[in-house]
């Protein structure tokens, strides 16, 4: 027999111990599948052989292995090795244990709720665990049945109801005429971002690529780039969006498009994520589930075909966060490190920053460069009043050393900088790219920002001033330990900073430990293995054949047929 022992919740992963006194060679033959009332298998828990008594299994429950959330529905837990017997994982503990296990992830600010229960099966002769996977929506009707809201506001309602579902229907009209008149032309590259109106640094480095190959010659490559974040845009720049994503073959993206939630893209079509924060400790997407501003079950990222990342051991920071498969993240490194790390680049770029900046030359160089604090681009802010000005000043006197203050970009403004001040403190901000500016910097000071990736390549020592560790943890959430997963020594005050930068206490060798596992690839290549392996098609077979392998197993998992239960649920 097989017991569930204990449960445990990692973001959206839900990891199970069971423990068995099935013979320890058919334990490591089986598979362990989530397989529903009616016998059919919704997924296959990852798992691992602890011992002879011992078996961990895992879950993403934000992913089937379609790329799909867990469906709603009540699920057993069945051990197989795909003959036709099958053992049912059981529970003999307490009701209070079980419900402990649960966990609910409400979304869409409060009017959605996703909730997994652990229950057992009260009709069997033995006591089979159950679990529950319910994806509720708030329901409006109760509202304005028991509110009795007046009737302009419920007609105010439907007509904004009415107008937006006509909009989706329009887009969608928009994209399907479009897309069924496209023949007899070049396929078609369109670089697409919704949150900015230029093009990102790997967007910006990929495009000059392409050019620079000539690829022109074989593809249409266009642009659509808008701010929606800060900017209004009529309706007919918006259609004029969907029908340049009509036209398009190959679809590269550096964020989230938020017509890809409404819209089904052709299968033909190819989607890129560049993702322009890196993997960085913020949780974003299906990795801060749960919190304040994540997603739906079903969302934009989950259209990505690929996405990049830096290394082999970092991708599933990617995949996590956009309930994607692991095996569809593809180490080829960020196109921005491609001008970068160019030798020639860092040359010129030094020369007119000393050029611009004399005050910079001959001079210890320390960049602030924290993330914002607050819920999204309006609400962005940083308390500055955490600084002490004077102190870092006077550190600066003694240590001949300048400090250039680079917020976040939605951080609005200049840092305000006494006049006294400004002979060693320079505010940044306007300074377009932060990776140039790290080509003179000695020391960086930041906090839960990706740039450090970047900085990590520049073999430099860092300090990260995380004073509202835990609460950000709480907030924002995480998609990965902090305290064990930063290149550099964590400071929890002002004091703690100042004392680790005057002693000279980095924990520097984190950095030369942790630059292995982050960088497959330390090269100007990135664009050239983006537009091979992704663009062209040519991916290298150990990535092709572990892809096409995980497909295979999930669609063979999906075609097994369990007896169904025999119990009343």
């Amino acid at each position: 027999m097989i017991y569930l022992k204990d449960a445990s919740w990692e973001r959206i992963h839900l990891n199970l111990t069971l423990a068995t006194d099935e013979e320890a060679e058919r334990i490591r033959s089986l598979r362990f599948y989530l397989v529903a009332l009616s016998g059919r298998v919704e997924a296959e828990f990852r798992h691992a052989v602890v011992d002879d008594n011992t078996v961990r299994l895992s879950l993403n429950v934000t992913n089937n292995g379609l790329n799909r959330c867990i469906e709603s529905g009540t699920y057993r837990i069945l051990a197989s090795d795909d003959s036709v017997d099958s053992t049912a994982v059981l529970f003999d503990g307490s009701f209070d244990t079980l419900a402990r296990f649960g966990r609910s992830f409400v979304y869409g600010a409060g009017n959605g709720a996703y909730t997994v229960s652990f229950m057992t099966d009260e009709f069997s002769d033995l006591p089979e665990l159950r679990l529950i996977f319910l994806n509720a929506k708030k329901s409006d009707e109760k509202d304005d049945l028991y509110r009795k809201r007046p009737f302009t506001a419920r007609l105010k309602r439907f007509v904004k109801r009415a107008a937006d579902a006509a909009n989706v229907w329009f887009q969608k009209a928009i994209y399907a005429t479009i897309r069924a008149f496209r023949f007899l032309r070049r396929p078609r590259i369109l670089f697409l971002d919704e949150k900015r109106d230029v093009l990102a640094p790997s967007m910006s480095a990929l495009y000059d690529r392409m050019h620079g190959r000539v690829l022109d010659k074989r593809y249409v490559i266009k642009c659509s780039l808008r701010n929606t974040e800060s900017n209004s845009y009529s309706k007919f720049s918006t259609a004029a969006v969907i029908a340049r994503i009509a036209m398009a073959d190959i679809i590269i993206v550096d964020d989230y498009v938020p017509a890809f939630n409404t819209l089904k893209l052709a299968d033909s079509v190819k989607v890129i994520q560049l993702w322009h924060a890196g993997a960085g400790f913020k949780g974003v997407g299906y990795s801060r589930w749960g919190h304040f501003g994540c997603p739906a079950p079903y969302c934009a990222h989950r259209r990505s075909d690929f996405a990049i990342a830096d290394s082999m051991a970092i991708r599933h920071f990617f995949s996590e966060p956009f309930g994607i498969l692991e095996e569809q993240v593809i180490p080829t490194g960020m196109p921005r490190m491609d001008p970068y790390l160019d030798e020639e680049h860092r040359r010129r770029v030094e020369h007119e920053l000393y050029e611009s900046y004399p005050a910079f030359k001959g001079r210890r160089v320390i960049l602030f460069a924290p993330t914002y604090r607050g819920r999204n681009r309006k609400t962005a802010y940083y308390p500055y009043e955490l600084i002490d000005f004077e102190r870092l000043y006077h550190y600066c006197e003694n240590t001949d050393s300048v400090v250039l203050f680079k917020m976040h970009p939605w951080v609005p403004g200049e840092v305000e900088i006494e006049e006294r001040f400004r002979d060693r403190f320079f505010s940044m901000n306007a300074y377009p790219d932060i990776n140039e500016l790290f080509y003179i910097t000695d020391l960086l000071i930041t906090d839960y920002s990706s740039c450090i990736y970047e900085f990590m390549l520049m073999k430099k020592p860092m300090l990260f001033f995380a004073y509202d560790h835990d609460r950000y943890a709480v907030s924002r959430g995480f998609h990965r330990d902090y305290a064990s997963n930063v290149p550099g020594k964590i400071c929890l005050t002002f004091d703690e900073l100042l004392s680790a930068m005057r002693e000279e206490d980095y924990e520097f060798e984190k950095v030369e430990r942790m630059l292995p596992e982050y960088f497959d690839h330390v090269d100007t290549g990135s664009c050239d293995r983006v537009i091979d392996w992704l663009v062209l098609g040519d991916l290298p077979e150990e990535y092709a054949s572990a892809l096409q392998s995980r497909r295979d197993a999930v669609a063979r998992a999906r075609t097994l047929k369990f007896p169904p239960a025999s119990s009343a649920d």
